[in-house]
């Protein structure tokens, strides 16, 4: 007789008809456990990221603006005391609109011809009328260059240019040598602002590279660069008391360069 496997004798069991699963439900319940576990373990993974996603990201705040006080009232920065350019003047038509809250950049106003960009050689801009321009510092301070009070330099800066980083200390250490000559006034213009690059925001990079001189805030839209006719950075323009363009310089100078520049265009 052939032998047949022994198979175990089944064993009633007793049970209870409230702990029967019905017929497919069988395991449902640790894997729907499983399934939310998933679901929160990805929600928190995603709201992690986005947490650490925001603190990495600059935000660019725009200042606006309101008519000035009748009076024409203002924070008066330039010729009216100091021949380095520590302070500026005033513009008699806005003022901030927002207490003095910092914004990175501000509108500007603008009159006159815009300069073509500089070539290399030849400056066609040179005795030429340059624009008029006005705005603001990173507070809401209003800012005017205005050449009736001396001979002005404007230096065009971008906190992201390694070139603007390397002279800005020429230009300090300039002016410390005592080469700043008598009524020159002295104003950075901020532009080309990117919250994604070096050294963003403007309002805390400039201060900190021991820059003390007026600053005015660029547009959003680059207005008083292109107006200038800004082929690189850093730019200086130097306009003479009758408000003509008196010369332009592109790119890395020096301290003996800055000085060359200045005399040069001064006369």
């Amino acid at each position: 007789m052939a032998n047949k496997p022994n198979r175990p004798t089944s064993q009633p069991t007793t049970r209870s008809t409230s702990d029967v699963p019905p017929a497919g439900d069988a395991g449902s319940k640790p894997k729907l456990l499983w399934l939310w576990v998933g679901i929160a373990a990805v929600v928190l993974l995603a709201g992690g990221f986005a947490i650490l996603s925001s603190g990495d990201d600059e935000e660019l705040t725009v200042g606006s603006t309101v008519p000035a006080a009748e009076d024409g009232s203002g924070t008066t920065a330039g010729g009216d005391t100091g021949t380095d350019g520590t302070e500026g003047t005033a513009s008699p038509d806005t003022t901030a609109a927002d207490g003095g809250q910092v914004a990175e950049v501000w509108p500007v106003t603008i009159g006159g011809t815009p300069l073509v960009e500089k070539p290399d050689g030849d400056d066609p801009a040179v005795g030429t009328p340059a624009p008029t321009l006005s705005g603001f510092a990173f507070d809401g301070t209003p800012v005017t260059v205005d050449p009736s009070k001396g001979p002005v330099m404007l230096v065009f800066l971008a906190h992201w240019c390694p070139h603007c980083n390397r002279e800005i200390p020429e230009l300090l250490a300039w002016r410390d040598a005592g080469g700043v000559p008598d009524g020159l006034q002295v104003i950075a213009v901020t532009t080309a602002v990117a919250p994604d690059r070096d050294n963003f925001p403007p309002s805390e990079w400039i201060p900190n590279m021991g820059w003390t001189w007026p600053v005015i805030a660029d547009s959003q839209d680059n207005e008083a660069a292109i107006a200038f006719g800004v082929s690189g950075f850093p730019f200086s323009v130097i306009i003479g008391t009758d408000g003509t363009v008196l010369g332009r310089a592109s790119g890395e100078l020096g301290q003996d360069g800055i000085q060359a520049f200045v005399d040069d265009a001064l006369g």
